[in-house]
């Protein structure tokens, strides 16, 4: 099976069907991690539980990211697709028939396989959907059914498991994910697949791109990945700081956790629109930093004693906003410097330092928890965060003045050196995120 692309203009229903399959995969995903999230919290366990749940969720999107990528990159991207879709479902049903903690675990890794599967195939599919010109465009299509998907996921779970049980919210899960299958099977843009000059052309780019022979993106990874580990220590306790600091209800915790998610949906076609006008690869380092800054505000401003849980509604929009921001940056970043036969290979690296950093929040989360108040792990996080911006700013710099000012006798730079190794093989479609 060869690439199947084109180069009269964008095919806007392979996009559309994209975003569709996008909300289906976010909705399967988060439903059930969410639904898994409150049983656990309903029965006493405490945030270790909670944080090693988050952990089996993460694991396989760093441990499989070396594999994954090659996959995306080698193989028919529809039957990948398919194939995840059905591993989820195989994963999310048997999750409403059992109570045994290390059986749910089990579970929730073999899901997140299908999500490690799913993640550098539709990464590197959106780009050869649609023209250079377009992308900013069916990226922001795309993230909106994700981000849509994930907005609906903890609020349906924390609704029906409210009416029914988190039996019942599982088996919505388990619906999506098998009418995602379905959907991905009309997509006619199709990656991947074992093709004589597929080898060739990798051949001509083997040393063409190397994350870290690309200092900008690298600095970029980097800043972000830091930034995550803070703030995923205090997604553990998210749900103690609303069930218990302030005594809401489960709907209201999945309302106030579906506003950071409408945040960004907003902020991906914010973004989609600033970065249009954003012609240097610096720039979008500088607008993934400042974004990190007000991740970092809105993380120290849940931390307030604040007088109702309902002002953590517009802090968690905000927060969303600067979330969709520096993903959508440091996403064309890597779409303007990668070549094409390195797609799923890039994404596959660049989200596996950042799934890794989750982890190493997650578990710094866990000890938090049994360290620290909740509302003082808020702010503390949130202060750390600026920090480690301020510290990336020098970093940004000076990786700045490498990438776009070689010195006289050097070779250029890696991303130059990519560009210039991928126009030899012909246009090439642009990477998406």
């Amino acid at each position: 099976m060869s690439f199947t692309s084109f180069a009269d203009g964008t095919r806007w229903s392979d996009v559309y069907t994209s975003a569709t399959c996008a909300f289906l995969a976010g909705t399967a995903m988060f439903t059930a991690d969410f639904a898994l999230t409150l049983r656990l919290q309903t029965d006493g366990y405490g945030g270790i539980a909670i944080a090693a749940l988050i952990i089996a969720a993460t694991l396989p999107l760093v441990v499989l990211s070396p594999v994954t990528g090659r996959l995306a990159d080698r193989f028919d991207s529809r039957t990948l697709m398919a194939l995840s879709g059905l591993l989820q479902v195989a994963a999310i049903v048997p999750m409403a028939f059992t109570d045994n903690l290390l059986a749910l675990y089990g579970l929730v890794i073999l899901n997140a396989c299908g999500t490690a599967i799913n993640q550098p195939v539709v990464s590197a599919l959106v780009p050869a959907m649609t023209r250079r010109e377009d992308l900013p465009h069916a990226v922001a299509m795309v993230q909106t059914g994700t981000l849509v998907g994930l907005a609906a996921g903890p609020a349906v779970a924390g609704f029906v498991i409210g009416a029914h049980s988190a039996g019942a919210a599982l088996m919505l899960a388990a619906g999506c994910a098998l009418l995602r299958v379905l959907f991905c099977l009309d997509i006619r843009t199709r990656r991947g697949g074992i093709r004589r000059d597929l080898a060739a052309q990798a051949a001509t780019v083997k040393a063409a791109w190397r994350l870290r022979g690309d200092k900008l993106l690298t600095a970029m990874v980097f800043g972000l990945s830091a930034v995550i580990a803070a703030m995923c220590a205090v997604n553990v306790l998210s749900v103690f700081l609303v069930r218990e600091v302030y005594d809401a209800t489960e709907s209201m915790y999945g309302l106030i956790k579906a506003c950071w998610t409408l945040g960004m949906v907003a902020g991906a076609w914010i973004a989609a629109a600033v970065i249009r006008r954003l012609d240097r690869d610096v720039q979008l380092a500088w607008m993934l930093m400042a974004c990190l800054a007000g991740v970092g505000l809105m993380c120290f401003g849940q931390g307030l004693p604040l007088f109702s849980v309902l002002l953590m509604v517009p802090l968690n929009l905000i927060g969303g906003i600067f979330n969709a921001g520096e993903n959508s940056a440091l996403g064309i970043a890597v779409a303007r410097r990668v070549p094409e036969a390195f797609r799923g290979r890039a994404n596959a690296a660049v989200n596996g330092r950042v799934n890794a950093a989750q982890l190493i929040g997650f578990l710094l989360g866990g000890a938090m928890s049994t360290l620290m108040d909740v509302q003082t792990a808020f702010m503390a996080v949130g202060l750390v965060s600026i920090l480690i911006v301020l510290a990336c700013l020098p970093v940004i710099r000076r990786a700045a003045r490498a990438d776009e000012a070689p010195e006289a006798g050097e070779p250029a730079p890696a991303a130059k050196r990519a560009l210039a190794a991928a126009a030899a093989l012909g246009p090439l479609p642009p990477r998406g995120w």
